[in-house]
């Protein structure tokens, strides 16, 4: 008989044993995965990064977003094909579809001396055959620009104007012919027309909104002398009626 009491007496103190044991080790189990959570979250945050691109990709490797400077400004991606672009000074963001193709996009440049200079910001929302832009254009002269574009694209596929951009520079080695070029095929509509801006150009305020040719043929404004006038042009560009206030 008291040899069985000693052996419960002996059971219930290695069983008194194993319960501390076993709580001391769940209090340091939890202690390190406390901790090791807490570094976890706290080497994802990064204070400071400096780069001159970086790309917001899906898990494919889709690019989805695009933050560049103006070394680095990415190709125009149509049909799933990269094309070249010729760039200024511009920095800032691209925005690509499900499709991987451009979107959208903000863009800003600016330069200036002796407190004199000009600064272009602009917003695009693009679609598949129409353009929306939201824009500020400063200029030395004063000669400002700022609002809501409308531009409509040709019916061709983007890939074949920028095709066709490239061929001319190709063949056309000399940069003033080669914008003289360019501009003749703006004038023709190549590039398709602006339809409308809401917004102030220079010191007049309103809307002008223009045909399917590109060609003003109305405007409802404050002019210059702060006085509202709706304007109403021909064919020519001529104004054959005017309504002031």
């Amino acid at each position: 008989m008291q040899d069985l009491h000693n052996e419960v007496t002996g059971l219930r103190r290695q069983m008194a044993f194993f319960r501390v044991y076993a709580i001391v080790t769940s209090v340091f189990i939890l202690a390190f995965i406390g901790y090791g959570f807490r570094k976890s979250s706290q080497d994802d945050i990064i204070k400071s990064l400096r780069a001159e691109k970086i790309e917001i990709v899906e898990p494919d490797g889709t690019v989805k977003l695009s933050l560049f400077n103006k070394e680095n400004l990415p190709p125009a991606v149509v049909n799933g094909k990269k094309m070249s672009r010729q760039g200024g000074d511009e920095a800032g963001l691209m925005f690509y579809n499900t499709e991987g193709e451009e979107c959208g996009g903000l863009v800003y440049n600016g330069k200036g001396k002796n407190g004199k200079g000009q600064n272009e910001l602009s917003i695009t929302f693009d679609k598949y055959n129409q353009v929306v832009q939201l824009s500020y254009i400063q200029r030395e002269k004063g000669d400002d620009t700022k609002g809501l574009t409308v531009f409509e694209r040709p019916s061709f596929p983007v890939d074949q104007m920028m095709a066709t951009l490239d061929s001319i520079r190709s063949k056309v080695k000399n940069e003033q012919e080669q914008q003289q070029v360019i501009n003749k095929l703006k004038a023709d509509g190549y590039f398709g027309y602006t339809r409308m801006f809401a917004g102030q150009q220079g010191q007049r305020t309103g809307i002008f909104v223009r045909d399917t040719k590109g060609r003003i043929r109305l405007e409802m404004i404050v002019n210059e002398q702060n006085e509202p006038e709706i304007l109403f042009y021909n064919e020519k560009g001529e104004v054959h009626k005017k309504i002031n206030y």
